[in-house]
Formats: C-alpha cells, structure tokens, sequence
C-alpha cells in the first residue's frame, strides 16, 4: 500500500516507520522547522512500539516512581512500578532526544517539500497531495500529522471544537540539590497542577497550570519564578536553578469528533490536543497509531481508518477526561474538598489494587 505522511514530528515519524516495516511504501513530506524543546513521559505501550520499529531511547531516565501530593496536606500516594508488578512505568526524556533519534532513523524517509492541498478520496480516484514543487502524488492513504498548524484539515472540512482551560501552562527545566532517580511528581499548590520528570540525574522536566496573569508575571521574572518553585517544589529535593527559558503556552482543549476523510486520517495533536500535566498527549497519539498499523494489515485504508478510530475512541475520551479533571479537582481551594483530597490519598496509598490500576492506566496497559 501507498501512504503519505504530511508532517514530521513523532507521531508522523514514527507512524511512516512502523508502516514501512509492515511493508508499506512511505513518503512522508516535512519542510525543516525549528521543533520546541520539551520533557517527554514515554508510556510503556510507546517504548513498546519504539522498540518494534528499532527505535531504543538510551538518554533520560525510567519512571519507577509518581509521587501525588498536595502543598499542605499530610496525604500522598507513592505509585512505585515494582510494587505494581513492572520494571518501570516508561521513561522521561527529553523531546529534541527523541527528535534526534527519529531523524536519523526516518532519513530515508523525510522529503523536505511543504504541502500545499490535500484531497480526499472520490469515486474515480485516490487521495491527492499537491507539493509546493507542482508534484501530486496520489496514494492509497494520506495521514496528516502536521499538529493542526497547516489548515490542511479546515480545508478538509474537519474543524475542530475548543474548550478553553482559562489557564497558561509555563514549561521549562530545572536542576535540584537532592533529586530522587527515577522518581516523578504530580504537585497541586493551590495555584495549578505542577508536573515534574525526571529527565536527567539532577534536571527536571516542570509543566505548571497556572492562572494566566500569573503565568505572565512569572514568565516575566527569572527570580520570581525560582521563588515560585521553592514554595511549590516537595522539599526534598533542596535548591532550584532554572536552566533553560521558560516557554508559556495557553491551555485549550482540542478535538475532532471524526478525523478521517475517504482516504485521509489525522493523528496527534491535529486530531486532539488534551491537557499537558499527566503527560499522555503523545502517549495517547501513538495508541491510535498502533490501531491503525494492525487495521490496515487486515482490510482496506478506510475500513481500516473506521475500525482503527472506533477501537481507539474510548481511549481517546477517558484520557481526555481524565487530564482535564485533574485541573479541575484541584482548582477548588475549599476545604472540604482538601480535606477530601487528603482523605483519598491517604486510602488509595493503602490500596494495592488501586495503585497498580491507575499505573497501569497511565502506561496504557489498560484503558
């Protein structure tokens, strides 16, 4: 079968990659760009299919531990991945780590030609791409995996729904006087939801909702944002440097009730964004690829489309849920809602059970 892939991050890379080792012929069309810098959580089911194509993340570090807590309350829960019956529950890396890997996997691959049309399927013939070279190329499937950025799906007639968080996630990295190997944190602060990985020895990987005003004052001010993480960070882990710029990014919840056209389907952040702070954006893109790859080996694109998204759309809804209730639990400054949180917490610690399911949830083991 004939695929193109418009756009050339992970998801479209490592979606052209697993298609070319189930014996597909892959073009895969990116125009180079500068990529953000980010901090990756890797599920389980991700390494998995990273490793199937020959792709073997060495920089970062496992996850072996999350640690939920709440500034304030005497609860937590300690997810430790041994304790739940696995080695680990992924691993954190850095986004421009992973990029590097996959470029030099994909070289053979990547043609560096902008897209300017796409076409869905019709009666008398296949999916179009037009290049900006004046080439078309008519494939068996187009999967666009462009992020959303190109508005080759509004023109598809595939617009998306909105959902504003009223928050700005600030996104950086910091190194720490006593950090613990291996071990993430889920922090709320009253403020927003912060998310730390653990992405070398001593740096982390931070992702912190914040109101907006707040996020503008902090983005603002070196000091005042190192202040900010002292009061927020868990203690244990000692002094804070920041060492990278601090990127800020307003919140909105994106999503396509239908991606797919005769012919063309959409993956990744162009198909649905989700709130960044449980780290399963790239996770959940990479379940639906996986769907997809098994589909296509047993029908037709399209059938395979259809069946791949309606097996993968309860995945889709519970991870969407499930990252933007996390903002919303603990954007409650009641008491009684501490005072449950903290009740909570301190219970599910003592649950095995509940541990190894929600662990397993995030690896993607389970939906």
């Amino acid at each position: 079968m004939q695929i193109g892939i418009i756009g050339g991050g992970p998801v479209g890379s490592i979606a052209g990659l697993a298609l070319k080792d189930k014996g597909h012929t892959v073009r895969l069309f990116d125009p180079s760009t500068q990529k953000p810098k980010m901090s990756l959580a890797l599920s389980e089911t991700t390494l998995s299919l990273l490793e199937n194509i020959g792709v073997h993340p060495t920089a970062g570090q496992d996850l072996v531990e999350i640690l939920v807590t709440e500034k304030g309350l005497p609860g937590s829960m300690l997810l430790n991945a041994y304790e739940c019956g696995h080695p680990r529950f992924g691993r954190a890396i850095c986004s421009h780590e992973l990029d590097h890997i996959l470029t030099e996997q994909a070289a053979g691959l990547v043609e560096p030609s902008a897209v300017t049309q796409v076409r869905a399927r019709t009666n008398v013939g296949n999916p179009r791409i037009e290049l900006e070279t004046g080439e078309t190329f008519e494939p068996d499937l187009v999967i666009l995996a462009d992020g959303g950025r190109s508005g080759l799906s509004e023109n598809l007639g595939m617009g998306a729904q909105l959902r504003s968080f009223d928050r700005t996630a600030l996104l950086g990295r910091i190194t720490v006087e006593t950090p613990v190997t291996g071990r993430a944190y889920e922090r709320f602060i009253g403020s927003g939801p912060l998310a730390l990985l653990p992405i070398d020895p001593d740096m982390y990987g931070f992702v912190w909702s914040l109101a907006p005003p707040d996020a503008d004052a902090l983005k603002q001010s070196t000091s005042a944002l190192l202040d900010a993480l002292c009061l927020a960070l868990p203690p244990e882990l000692g002094g804070v440097e920041l060492v990278c710029d601090v990127v800020k990014i307003p919140l909105m919840e994106r999503w396509i009730d239908q991606p797919y056209r005769p012919g063309i389907v959409l993956l990744g952040n162009g198909a649905q964004t989700i709130h960044p702070v449980a780290g399963q954006g790239l996770n959940l893109a990479l379940r639906g690829v996986s769907r997809l790859v098994e589909a296509l080996e047993t029908g037709d694109p399209d059938t395979a489309v259809r069946a791949a998204f309606t097996s993968w759309k309860p995945n889709r809804d519970l991870t969407r849920l499930a990252s933007s209730s996390l903002e919303a639990l603990f954007d409650r400054g009641l008491v009684s809602r501490k005072l449950l949180t903290s009740i909570g917490m301190v219970l599910g610690d003592q649950s095995p059970w509940l541990k190894r399911k929600i662990g397993e949830a995030g690896m993607g083991i389970i939906s």
